[in-house]
């Protein structure tokens, strides 16, 4: 049999095929397991707004809510959050 001249035409034997598979697919299994083990969770803010989330104040309630107050924001709106004066175009009409 004539040896091939070039690397693409060279073939590794049928079980170092599937050993290197599954020492690659091993390999990203555990450094995967590693990180999850290493990282910790982060805290999470959530932040829904001013939504009733009580059954009472639904809009499909048999009972009578109490009065309306409003929940208390979890996160306090940004600075730059702040909505912008209403510019209007020169030479536009009202």
């Amino acid at each position: 049999m004539e040896t091939p001249r070039y690397d693409e035409k060279q073939e590794l034997p049928s079980p170092w095929e599937w050993i290197i598979l599954t020492v690659f697919s091993a390999t990203i299994m555990v450094f995967g397991w590693i990180v999850y083990l290493l990282v910790a969770d982060a805290p999470r803010f959530w932040d829904f707004g001013q939504l009733p989330d009580a059954p009472a104040e639904s809009i499909y309630s048999s009972t009578t809510p109490e009065k309306q107050r409003l929940p208390r924001r979890q996160i306090a709106p940004l600075p730059e959050a702040m909505p912008l004066p209403v510019v209007v175009p020169k030479g536009a009409r009202k």
